[in-house]
């Protein structure tokens, strides 16, 4: 089928005009006044009801979807997802509206000409998606690429361990390469997206980056493969005494995240990973995918003078998503 949700698209468009013509609120349970989704904060708490609904309304039992991001635009959440049919994957965007009432799982692009349901713009780049080049990055003498994540994530963690290859392979550009985490602080706790054991992790790997950084890497690397925070302590040498100390210290951990959380905030992200490269929001796809070489390259780009190391060639296979939800 061109578009699995097309059908499903109709549907929802006639319950929602019913809806307005008997006055109620939900577009599910019409008889109830029930919404489909919870209202929440952020998007990501909808965005995953949104496809959980899809998951288990909207698609056939040999297919999947899955979470890929979710951002605002034009007012309402965009849900990028990635759908999974026995014909490949491919990525499908649905639209929710802020309050969580009503999704729509295909779009319309009004005064643009003529555009199938289901395909959208980026309201950022105007008609069609212009893949940035080396020329196009912002560079400065020593660059800084920031990858905001959270632990628990699969696709966060993809791209911890992508860094973490690149500074295995080329150590100089550690210093260029900053991970940071996307959470909030909420009475005086780290709250992140995938709850609580999340937010703990997040902040414990706030605290080793801060005042262990020689066993950062080795760190994240273990519990990428084996998230077990309590033996990979352990093995890669964490002091679990001034660990303890910094995550119970408000002036410390707490300090640390908040840090974090605020130029999330400043830089409007939403999703994990983002990469950050000198203030600027980039894309590793544009360079090549999800992989070593890639991110290594576009950090190197943001080089105005590239060091030798740049000359590097590092792996360029996909990485593999980890375990988590995101």
């Amino acid at each position: 089928m061109d578009n699995p949700w097309k059908l499903v698209s109709i549907i929802f468009i006639l319950l929602f005009a019913l809806s307005v013509i008997l006055g109620l609120t939900g577009s599910y349970d019409l008889a109830s006044g029930n919404t489909l989704f919870s209202k929440s904060s952020g998007g990501y708490p909808a965005a995953r009801e949104a496809v959980s609904f899809i998951s288990n309304n909207l698609i056939g039992t040999d297919e999947s979807v899955k979470l890929l991001n979710v951002t605002e635009e034009s007012g309402v959440y965009r849900i990028s997802t990635e759908f999974t049919s026995s014909t490949g994957n491919r990525t499908i965007n649905a639209y929710m509206t802020k309050d969580g009432k009503y999704l729509f799982p295909a779009s319309y692009q009004l005064g643009a000409g003529s555009q199938k349901p289901g395909s959208t713009v980026p309201a950022a780049r105007g008609p069609a998606a212009v893949k940035k080049t080396c020329a196009d990055i912002k560079k400065q003498d020593s660059p800084v690429i920031e990858a905001f994540v959270v632990s628990r994530c699969p696709y966060g963690t993809q791209m911890q361990e992508i860094l973490a290859d690149v500074v295995a392979k080329i150590p100089d550009l550690s210093k260029n390469i900053k991970v940071r985490y996307i959470g909030e602080i909420s009475n005086g706790t780290v709250q992140s997206m995938h709850g609580s054991p999340e937010a703990v992790e997040n902040l414990r790997q706030i605290c080793i980056r801060e005042e262990q950084p020689a066993t950062y890497w080795k760190y994240v690397s273990c519990f990428i493969s084996s998230p077990s925070s309590e033996t990979c302590e352990k093995s890669t040498g964490v002091d679990t005494s001034k660990l303890s100390g910094c995550i119970s210290n408000e002036s410390r951990g707490i300090r640390y995240a908040q840090e974090d959380f605020t130029r999330s905030a400043t830089y409007g992200v939403s999703g994990s990973p983002t990469l950050i490269l000198n203030g600027v929001t980039v894309s590793e796809f544009d360079f090549g995918g999800r992989t070593p070489e890639a991110v290594k390259s576009l950090l190197c780009c943001g080089f105005n003078t590239q060091p030798d190391t740049c000359a590097i060639s590092l792996g360029t296979l996909q990485a593999g998503t980890g375990q988590g939800t995101c």
